[in-house]
């Protein structure tokens, strides 16, 4: 409700009509504008007086919108005018360029009405233009609100990277909300801290049990791809791409001993290597599942992870002289589920084919379980295996989300 002027005459806004488009007009004595009496009718009985000259002595202020009388408190302060003030035509003007000034408004119109039995005080009737006190109406037309936006729907997505797991790629692009064919842009880096836990079953190795050696291995990548076939209902996403690594070693690897030689493996402290593949991945109740083939000279990683697999122990151990540990047919498989956001829990398989002793690198995603970027990979070799610890960071340039 809104009023200005005296209290005992506020009118209730719930208690009025539908708006009228009829225009005020010259009637009758007004009456007081009651709970009951609606816009129209009090344009309709009110006597209308002209705007144009003045002053007027101000009887009441009231602010109708539509056939309502206004309830915002807000609009009601931007009017100056009070019951018993002297009014003019320049008073009324501010209080409308006032209204106005809120943007809330199509257009505000003022109205002056005679209020009859209401003379006015002694001391403005020699300057009012009106024996009575007036009645100040101004008509304000709201403008209808916008169009609410439906609230957009929470994609079930999570933030976390589905476009690959540790070393291996996956079909999908940045955090998986994008389904349709398209390109792909990754950067990865893995750290190999050290051995955790080793075995071996070599003759003439001097220990079997091996344990918290440090490797210092990095292999930061870049990987292109692109999305050849979005995932349907049956049919799994598709994507072909390549990748470039950067091996560093900031430790050197753990010498190779045997009953009578202890051999000191040399390697080389920076490598590049590259592969090409193919990925094939399908989300399945929440999880998703890839497999896919990679061809190229990562192949030789293996070699830079344990000391069984470089050329100096291929010599004492396996027989194989002139050897070294190489591949660059590499089939992989990897299976991902997001419990929540922030932690992945995946396994990825590596198979190094034709590669000597047949290694395996499973590399496991564990950061759900430790609440850390923290995780361990399995090398398994013929003759033995290693547990290793490895930390490990996903950045996804294109798509960013």
């Amino acid at each position: 409700m809104l009023l200005l002027g005296d209290a005992s005459l506020l009118v209730s806004p719930a208690q009025a009509q539908e708006p009228s488009a009829a225009p005020p007009a010259p009637g009758p004595s007004a009456q007081a504008v009651s709970t009951t009496t609606p816009a129209a009718v009090f344009y309709a009985t009110a006597t209308a007086i002209p705007i144009d000259r003045g002053p007027w002595v101000l009887g009441e202020v009231i602010l109708f919108s539509g056939d309502k009388v206004a309830a915002e408190p807000s609009w009601r302060d931007r009017v100056r005018g009070r019951r018993g003030m002297l009014y003019t035509k320049a008073d009324i003007s501010n209080d409308i360029d006032s209204l106005n000034s809120l943007k809330k408004f199509d257009q505000v119109e003022s109205l002056l009405f005679e209020m009859p039995d209401t003379p006015v005080p002694e001391e403005y009737r020699s300057v009012s233009v009106s024996t009575n006190q007036v009645r100040l109406v101004y008509r304000l037309a709201v403008k209808p609100e916008p169009a609410t936006k439906a609230p957009a729907e929470k994609s079930p997505t999570p933030p976390a990277a589905v476009s690959g797991i540790v070393l291996t790629p996956t079909a999908y692009r940045g955090a998986g909300r994008y389904t349709t064919p398209g390109m792909g842009l990754d950067f990865n880096a893995c750290y190999f801290i050290g051995r955790l836990y080793g075995h071996n079953s070599f003759e003439n190795s001097v220990r079997k049990t091996n344990y918290i050696d440090r490797l210092g291995v990095w292999m930061l990548s870049a990987e292109g791809k692109m999305q050849v076939q979005s995932e349907g209902r049956f049919r799994p996403a598709m994507a072909v791409g390549a990748r470039g690594h950067l091996l560093l070693r900031d430790a050197p690897q753990p010498t190779v001993n045997t009953p009578t030689v202890s051999v000191k493996v040399s390697q080389e402290t920076t490598r590049a290597v590259s592969d090409a593949y193919i990925a094939a991945s399908k989300s399945i109740k929440g999880v998703r599942v890839t497999a896919g083939y990679m061809m190229g000279s990562t192949g030789d990683l293996p070699g830079q992870l344990t000391e069984f697999l470089a050329p100096q122990a291929l010599e004492f151990y396996a027989g194989r002289k002139g050897d070294r540990t190489w591949s660059r047919s590499m089939p992989f498989a990897s299976i991902l589920y997001l419990p929540k956001p922030q932690y992945p829990l995946g396994v990825e398989f590596i198979k190094f084919n034709g590669a000597s002793l047949n290694p395996m690198l499973v590399n496991f995603k564990l950061g759900y379980f430790f609440h850390l970027n923290f995780d361990v990979s399995y090398l398994r070799f013929n003759g033995g295996y290693d547990i290793l610890g490895t930390f490990q960071f996903r950045y996804n340039h294109f798509p960013r989300r």
